[in-house]
This record gives C-alpha cells, sequence and structure tokens, in this order.
C-alpha cells in the first residue's frame, strides 16, 4: 500500500496542471505565432515578448528597454536569437491550461525555466489587462 501511496503522489506532483504539458512540433508554431507573453510575475512591469508570424519577436524588459531577436521551431524545440550573437538557443515548451482558461508557457532549459501568461495578439505596450 505504501509504494501504491508514493506512485500517486509522484504521478499528482507533475500531473499537467502543475507542470504542464509538453507542446512539439508544429503545435509551437501554432501556439506561439501572432501571441505576446506576460513572463511571470505578472504587474505592470513585466517582461513581455511578441512572437511575430515573420520571425521577429520583440522584447520588452522590465525596465521598459526593449530589444528584437528572432524565432522559429526546430524539430520539437522554440529557438531563438538575439543580436549581437547569430547563434540560436533553443528550449522544450510546455503548456498549462488553468480551470479559467488562462494558458500559461514554460520555455525549458536544462534546470532553467521561463514561464509566462499567453496572450493572443501584440500586447507587449501594454500595462497587463490592457
Amino acid at each position: 500500500m505504501r509504494r501504491f501511496a508514493l506512485l500517486v503522489s509522484l504521478s499528482v506532483a507533475c500531473s499537467p496542471a502543475i507542470c504542464g504539458e509538453a507542446v512539439i512540433g508544429a503545435d509551437i508554431e501554432a501556439m506561439l505565432n501572432d501571441t505576446t507573453v506576460w513572463y511571470l510575475p505578472l504587474g505592470l512591469s513585466s517582461a513581455r515578448q511578441f512572437f511575430d508570424h515573420n520571425g521577429d519577436t520583440p522584447y520588452i524588459d522590465v525596465g521598459g528597454s526593449k530589444t528584437s531577436g528572432r524565432w522559429l521551431v526546430r524539430g520539437d524545440q522554440y529557438c531563438s536569437q538575439w543580436p549581437p550573437s547569430d547563434q540560436y538557443r533553443c528550449y522544450g515548451v510546455e503548456k498549462t491550461t488553468a480551470t479559467d482558461g488562462m494558458s500559461t508557457i514554460t520555455f525549458v532549459s536544462g534546470s532553467s525555466r521561463y514561464e509566462g501568461v499567453l496572450k493572443s495578439g501584440k500586447h507587449i505596450d501594454e500595462p497587463w489587462g490592457g
């Protein structure tokens, strides 16, 4: 019985509602195209990033500084390139949808995790909720 309880607790600890479901291949591109990610924690100065369908990805950090890079999907990973580097860095992608319908995306590379809320359309210059 103890072994069963341990297995149940492990499966609940990493359920899709908590850890997210892996998003792969063309589903990554479809999810990100023309979407803004508001990185957590949410607030008036949250960092945010727009994923233009043409591969541009403008980003504004918490201090208001803007930069622009490129994004694409390689295999089952989201990849981005930021000047001055010409190298792409790739991440696994997880998506969690809460009961209220709000979707959260997590970019995963090794032990690093970058989590944000998905918002359809270009919203990088708006305060959250705008």
